[in-house]
């Protein structure tokens, strides 16, 4: 009988020690300290699509298109979804009617006549360190504004520079293209059809403080569709002490890199579903709707629009 309660004392003991870390973990995870704790939902995981391509068409480059295409946000550059180079032809086109029948949860609510992927072709003439980048297009529906935390004169134009310091524009707001994670993000996916064609896929991502993180989603050198997958590491920051204590990070564009296995001929991928799983918790404490202007509110109610839940209805930032 003594050994049967000290057992069920030590499982006792020993629940209520994991259930602590867990639990200080969850409080440590956002860095925000109240006085009431933190929420026990504080893993509040969700898989969301960023993009199905069942609207807009990316961009396509090579590194031998023999041109020098911008990257900075506001420049003027002449796109074509075709071109073709002494050292490179690539093309880009949406296809309606196709999508991997294994994905789940895809939304049948619609005409799958009008579901579509974006479909990627392209060749090098000679083997060897070859590239190609699929972007979003320099449109507003992509474009993240972010307002940067401090101020020097490499921020602003050299027609800024030249202006008094107080008629420059304050704050300092920076552009991107991309697709911002809504949450903090655990890892992200995508569905790629190929045609066993030897080269390997990368996503590229920024965080918060503008560094940039290669995330490695693997070979392309299969038959059909497939899920590619690779998990956002730990160091990449999108979380802060302060309050609202979600950092999110950009998605910004997919490179695809020869490897010294990969030849000479054409090659043919599709693309669809790209998604996240996503961290979508937020520290919540009295006195967090105390807005001090619009955009103090705005701020703070960014992730909510993000997710478009109707369970969690956004406040409106007067």
């Amino acid at each position: 009988m003594k050994i049967k309660q000290i057992a069920v004392g030590l499982s006792l003991f020993v629940f209520l020690v994991v259930g602590l870390v867990g639990f200080g973990y969850a409080e440590r995870r956002k860095g925000i300290k109240t006085p009431n704790g933190s929420d026990i939902s504080a893993n509040e995981l969700r898989a969301i699509t960023l993009e199905s391509w069942d609207e807009t068409e990316w961009e396509v480059f090579t590194d031998k298109d023999q041109m020098n295409y911008p990257t900075y946000p506001g420049a003027n550059y002449n796109y074509e979804k075709e071109k073709e180079t002494s050292q490179a032809y690539r093309a880009v086109k949406l296809l309606k009617g196709a999508y991997p029948r294994d994905v789940k949860y895809l939304d049948y609510s619609k005409n799958k006549e009008n579901l579509q992927v974006l479909g990627v072709k392209f060749r090098f003439t000679y083997a060897g360190n070859n590239e190609v980048t699929i972007r979003p297009p320099r449109t507003d529906k992509f474009k993240v504004k972010r307002y940067k935390g401090f101020v020097s004169e490499n921020d602003f134009s050299s027609a800024e520079q030249k202006k008094d310091p107080s008629e420059r524009p304050k704050p300092v707001v920076q552009e991107i293209y991309g697709i911002e994670f809504p949450g903090v993000a655990k890892a992200i996916s995508v569905w790629v059809c190929g045609r066993g064609n030897d080269y390997d896929l990368e996503s590229w991502i920024e965080d918060y403080k503008g560094e940039t993180h290669i995330l490695k989603m693997g070979n392309l050198n299969f038959v059909g569709w497939r899920p590619l997958v690779a998990k956002i590491p730990d160091h990449v920051p999108q979380f802060s002490d302060t309050y609202p204590a979600t950092r999110t990070a950009i998605f910004k564009q997919f490179k695809i890199r020869s490897n010294p296995r990969s030849t000479g001929d054409t090659v043919v991928l599709f693309f669809d579903e790209l998604r996240i799983l996503t961290d979508a918790f937020e520290v919540h404490f009295d006195g967090a709707d105390l807005d001090f202007d619009a955009e103090d509110c705005q701020q703070k109610v960014k992730l909510e629009k993000m997710l478009d839940d109707p369970k969690r209805p956004v406040k409106e930032c007067k």
